[in-house]
């Protein structure tokens, strides 16, 4: 073998090493080293006999043929011990990239991704605010992982580290943990606890501040632990999928998940089991056109379940059949994002069979130059007073906000974000968490908000 054949492949076997030798054990590492200096060894013996037995050949041809025989032994023992030394190397080599070949597997098995948001920021209140913001705060880390186990098996798992607005100690919540299955291009069938699949605003935009244009939710879609009012999340089945239709897409979400309760004056959507046998169930149907109106998206949602409240010993205290219809619409194309919600209500109090109406919805309107997207938004809640499901949540109250803000895009993963809003809450009469009628006066309240997000 020729030494420079024998030196290339010492170092392209000597750089698949140093490539993939992090990632796998400090005891193979040791023996690859060895392996290495014995090939080194090698290779400079084998330079030496070659030398020798081209010196050999070189006197061969110019000695006397008595000479040359007497030199035939010599030649012949060099000849011997070159092909001796040659094989040596070439199992030393055999070794070197049989490693090498085991570390290239270790190095490419990177893991499991983990991607994440996180946001840090400040805000104030002025006016009645029943939340007093003076200063700053950590917001809140996300991680998000989407393990695939397969051309059809995938899963999404997100969790959230942040504190609340009572300052108590650190929570982690386990925020979406489902798994799917994919049926076909049309439909994957989820099981777990995910995002209810209602309007827009809920399936686009989730724990991640940088998503959103915006640093606050709309407020009676917020989450459960932040005042929402209705849930957020289900832990249940869910459908999903899309298929062609008319020069765009028809979207559509069916779902099956623990019924909802009151706990305490709060939201809970059964996160670890029902409480009782009413499911919660519901659908999302939408239309996402194409050609001229593309970026346009348009549908229907509902769901309905029956709800009891308990109060903070867990005695219940009463029992509402929730039903809910509404729409919704979208653009988000030519630098424009528009997203508007309504929701109408149709409850029935199951102590007396009373029945009550209420609606909300909310308009948010961005538009985008250069860096810079200003937006203004529009809130309200026109919720009756007498209506249990609501009167039954501290933040089931009727208001109305407005707000206007600016995100600015310092890249594709970060921005910071300012937001100014006005909220004015009517006066009403509550069920606190003891279960006793609590009159809530009116007030009016200002909120200045900063925010600086980052993606990864």
């Amino acid at each position: 073998m020729n030494p420079s054949k024998i030196h290339l492949a010492l170092v392209a076997a000597g750089s698949c090493l140093a490539l993939s030798a992090p990632a796998f054990a400090d005891a193979q590492s040791e023996q690859i080293k060895l392996l290495e200096e014995r090939l080194e060894a090698s290779v400079q013996q084998i330079e030496k006999l070659s030398a020798r037995l081209s010196e050999l050949e070189r006197k061969g041809k110019s000695a006397p043929a008595g000479a040359a025989a007497a030199s035939a032994p010599t030649q012949t023992q060099a000849q011997s011990q070159t092909q001796t030394q040659t094989q040596t190397i070439a199992a030393l080599q055999d070794s070197v990239n049989q490693l090498a070949e085991g570390l290239g597997r270790h190095g490419t098995d990177t893991g499991l991704p983990v991607h994440g948001f996180a946001d840090v920021g400040a805000a104030w209140s002025a006016g009645d605010d029943p939340i007093k913001l003076r200063g700053f705060n950590g917001g809140t880390l996300d991680l998000y992982l989407t393990p695939q186990f397969g051309d059809r098996v995938k899963g999404l798992v997100e969790i959230a580290l942040e504190y609340g607005s009572d300052g108590g100690p650190l929570a982690v919540d386990m925020e979406r943990l489902q798994l799917g299955y994919t049926v076909s291009d049309a439909l994957t069938v989820w099981l777990g606890r995910f995002h209810t699949p209602f309007g827009l605003w809920n399936t686009s935009f989730h724990h991640g501040a940088n998503l959103q244009t915006s640093i606050t939710r709309p407020r009676f879609v917020d989450f459960e632990d932040k005042g929402g009012i209705i849930p957020a999340h289900s832990v249940g089945v869910w459908g999903s999928g899309k298929t062609a239709l008319g020069g765009g897409r028809l979207t559509y979400d069916a779902y099956v998940s623990n019924g909802p309760r009151i706990v305490g004056a709060t939201l809970d959507f059964g996160a670890y089991t029902d409480n009782s046998a009413n499911k919660m169930g519901g659908f999302n149907l939408g239309y996402q056109p194409g050609g001229k109106l593309a970026g346009l998206a348009v549908g229907v949602h509902a769901f309905g379940s029956t709800v009891t409240a308990y109060d903070k010993a867990s005695a219940a205290i009463n029992d509402t059949r929730l039903r809910m219809t509404g729409a919704y619409l979208g653009y988000d194309e030519h630098d424009w994002e528009i997203i508007g919600e309504t929701y109408q209500f149709a409850n029935v109090n199951l102590g007396d069979n009373s029945r009550h109406a209420s609606r909300a919805s909310f308009l948010q309107l961005g538009r985008t130059v250069m860096a810079w997207t200003p937006f203004v938004r529009f809130e309200n809640a026109a919720l009756d007073p007498a209506d249990n499901y609501f009167r039954s949540q501290a933040s089931g109250r009727p208001y109305r906000r407005n707000a206007v803000g600016a995100r600015y895009a310092l890249d594709a993963k970060s921005s910071f974000k300012l937001e100014l809003s006005n909220t004015r809450e009517s006066a009403v009469d509550l069920i606190d968490d003891s279960g006793a009628i609590a009159p809530f006066t009116a007030r009016s309240y200002r909120r200045g908000a900063f925010q600086y997000s980052v993606a990864f």
